[in-house]
């Protein structure tokens, strides 16, 4: 009975969550790497199409999972605009940024997010973001300089495109949490996957470059890939609160550190590490001090009871 006991608290899933989320950051990090082989020889609004149109299909064998096609109704169609806008504009510029610049770089600057993310809580959401919090954001921002180059005076371009792909994910962050209270996870990922294959239509018939076989292969992959480890993700979070999945977004690094040194060769400077690591710690000690804001409202709710 003890046992039994313990398999249905609600920490018994946190442990699947994880590996879901872990897994999920792998195969993430892996369709980086896979644009990143494709070295700039498709136009962006290519790979976005392979990128969302194959994603489609494990995203359709999930649907029965999420009670079908009535999971796709949604109460907040703007909300569902604003995501789509921000995050297919998110898309655009940092897979042109990642086919160009080195993957550890661009990884390190992706977390970024969740800063600009919390700086936009405050006029979107309505929350207040305490001194530490802003201190936190503060602190990530200095890494992100330090990861950028203009601090020692070798700024990349390509850089500037993947804070602009980190600020448009930031966005697309405040919009699921609004979307997150009355949407199924799936209505948001169709939506998004849909509208992204749309949106490469407009401009792919002027650019389209006629794959060979071998990237062919390369390019599906990118949208099968993308869209079951878009599955991972969206169950991770079901299993665990945000405030247990979200820190191991961070094994991303590791993941573009060895992609980087085995298969393109390169390793990051110190600048780009040290930057990482300020990134790092902020982005933990910002879900640190929600995790414990979100204990104190919850024991002033019981208490009010």
């Amino acid at each position: 009975m003890a046992a039994t006991a313990a398999d249905a608290s609600p920490s018994a899933g946190y442990g699947r969550g994880i590996a879901m989320q872990v897994l999920a950051v792998a195969l993430f990090a892996s369709m980086g790497m896979v644009i990143k082989l494709l070295d700039g020889r498709y136009p962006t609004s290519q790979i976005i199409l392979f990128r969302c149109a194959p994603a489609l299909i494990p995203l359709i064998l999930y649907l029965p999972m999420q009670g079908g096609w009535s999971a796709l109704k949604t109460r907040r169609p703007g909300w569902h605009l604003v995501r789509t806008v921000a995050g297919i504009g998110s898309m655009y510029v940092g897979f042109y940024a990642i086919a160009r610049m080195a993957f550890a770089d661009y990884v390190a600057i992706s977390f970024t997010a969740p800063l600009f993310g919390t700086l936009l809580s405050i006029p979107f959401l309505g929350e207040r973001v305490g001194v530490w919090r802003l201190g936190a954001v503060g602190l990530g921002f200095a890494g992100a300089l330090l990861t950028v180059g203009p601090v020692a005076g070798n700024l990349d371009p390509m850089a500037l495109f993947a804070v602009g792909s980190a600020f448009g994910y930031g966005v697309a962050m405040i919009a699921m949490r609004k979307l997150g209270s009355t949407d199924k996870s799936s209505a948001t990922v169709f939506y998004f996957t849909v509208a992204g294959a749309l949106s490469s239509l407009v401009l792919l018939p002027a650019q389209w470059v006629t794959p060979t076989l071998e990237d062919l292969s390369l390019l599906l992959a990118i949208g099968l890939v993308g869209g079951v480890a878009q599955i991972f993700m969206t169950e991770a979070f079901r299993l665990a609160p945000p405030s247990v999945v979200a820190p191991f977004d961070y094994t991303a690094m590791l993941w573009a550190l060895a992609f980087g040194w085995f298969v393109f060769g390169t390793f990051p400077g110190p600048g780009v590490l040290m930057g990482a690591s300020l990134i790092c710690a902020s982005g933990l000690f910002i879900i640190h001090r929600e995790t414990v804001r979100g204990v104190k409202r919850a024991k002033l709710k019981s208490t009010s009871l």
